[in-house]
C-alpha cells in the first residue's frame, strides 16, 4: 500500500526482504514537508511482522534502521515508524495519524 517512487520500491522491498511482513505500508509524506515536488525524503511505514515478538519498541525500530540503513544515511531524511507484531495489529489495526510538519525546512 501506499506510495510507488523509486525510493518507495526500495523501502518496500528491504523491508519485506528482512522482516518478512504481514502487513507492511509504505507512505511518502515528502509532500507534507516542503520539498520540490516529486522529493522523497520523508516516509511513514506500518510494519507488521512476527520477528518482532518478544523485542520492545527500541528494538523493532532498530531492525528497520538496519534494514534501511544505505537509505537514511542518503536520501531518506525522516521515518516515522509504526512496528507491530501480528498478535498486536490483529488486537489493533489502528494507526494514530501523524501530526503536521513544523516546517523546519521552510
Amino acid at each position: 500500500a501506499g506510495a510507488s517512487g523509486p525510493l518507495a520500491t526500495t523501502i518496500r522491498s528491504k523491508l519485506a526482504t528482512a522482516l518478512e511482513p504481514t502487513h507492511l505500508e509504505v507512505q511518502d509524506d515528502s509532500f507534507r514537508h516542503g520539498g520540490p515536488p516529486g522529493t522523497e525524503s520523508h516516509f511513514s511505514v506500518v510494519v507488521v511482522s512476527g520477528r518482532f515478538a518478544g523485542l520492545t519498541p527500541l528494538q523493532r525500530h532498530r531492525l528497520i534502521h538496519e534494514a534501511l540503513r544505505d537509505e537514511l544515511g542518503g536520501p531518506l531524511h525522516a521515518l516515522a515508524i509504526v512496528a507491530k507484531t501480528p498478535q498486536q495489529w490483529e488486537q489493533d489495526p489502528h494507526v494514530s495519524p501523524r501530526p503536521p510538519c513544523l516546517g523546519g525546512s521552510k
